[in-house]
């Protein structure tokens, strides 16, 4: 096992590591993508004027702590391919989801690896290095997902605080016994004391408060759900544009593929031209040598004394 030699009293990013090499272990991989998480969650909380370091530094000091002695730029590369087999993965059951569920295409965790390798999909993704990508994925389009929305959403995803209910009613029986107040100034005394202590006068009085909350309730209630309903929107939208632009690079990056494929043919074809054509210049070579030779025999013959 190899083991991390250096000075005690060296900070951890001086030291000098030994890095472990060949394959690596599930354990490895999922301490990467737990530091992967951190990382991300990190740098979306890091407040503005603190030194920036090294991303893929960060993320090595990480697993070491961890008993993960893996180098930066293996981490990097390690979590190129767990990305890229991850979007294979991901978009196969995709097309699996669209297509009707396994009745038509077999789920990618039920095929064996000889298919999945004829299906172009990475024959060794485990089922919990999957999920832990998975979880990592969607807490990243979580945090873009406020950020990229425009201002006035972002002012209206924050909650609302509801009006005081008390004021309200207060307000509306005060505004209420205005005009009573008035009417029965201008009758009789008595007859107005009696009329407005009268259990009909604080039922109309108790009904048109509760009316006007009700109203600002479902006010309220319908603002909440336009709001929501728009977050739903943008959200739907930023997660459909990053899926088309994922999807542009696994096309991009099959298209180099197969272009890399021809180059290769082409050269292979070449070779196998210029072997043809040495090998037929060989033949000729051959004959020429033996029509020479037999042409001179003939010669020495014709001239031998009789």
């Amino acid at each position: 096992m190899d083991r991390l030699v250096g000075d005690q009293g060296v900070s951890s990013s001086n030291m000098f590591r030994d890095y472990r090499k060949g394959n690596w272990t599930v354990k490895e991989t999922m301490i990467l993508i737990e530091a992967k998480k951190m990382d991300d969650e990190r740098r979306m909380t890091r407040q503005e004027g603190k030194p920036t370091e090294l991303r893929w530094k960060w993320v090595e000091d990480y697993c070491w702590r961890n008993d993960c002695l893996r180098s930066q730029n293996q981490c990097n590369d390690k979590w190129d391919n767990l990305m890229r087999d991850f979007k294979k993965v991901r978009e196969y059951e995709r097309r699996v989801v669209e297509a009707g569920g396994e009745e038509i295409i077999r789920s990618y965790w039920k095929i064996e690896k000889n298919e999945r390798k004829e299906k172009n999909l990475p024959t060794n993704m485990l089922p919990e290095i999957y999920e832990a990508l998975v979880e990592v994925m969607d807490k990243k389009n979580q945090r873009m997902l406020l950020p990229s929305l425009p201002p006035t959403l972002q002012q209206q995803s924050t909650p609302l605080p509801l009006p005081p209910i008390t004021t309200t009613v207060t307000q509306t029986d005060y505004t209420t016994n205005v005009p009573f107040t008035t009417m029965c100034d201008s009758s009789d005394p008595d007859h107005s004391s009696e009329r407005s202590d009268s259990p009909a006068k604080k039922r109309r009085m108790r009904g048109g408060g509760e009316g006007t909350s009700g109203t600002s309730k479902c006010n309220i209630n319908n603002s909440s759900q336009e709001v929501g309903s728009a977050i739903s929107k943008s959200a739907a939208i930023i997660v459909e544009a990053i899926q088309s632009c994922e999807e542009r690079g696994d096309r991009r990056h099959k298209e180099l593929l197969s272009l890399h494929q021809r180059r290769l043919q082409i050269e292979e074809s070449k070779v196998e031209i210029n072997k043809k054509g040495i090998k037929g210049l060989v033949d000729s070579i051959n004959k020429l040598a033996n029509s020479i030779l037999a042409l001179a025999g003939n010669k020495n013959q014709s001239t031998d004394p009789k």
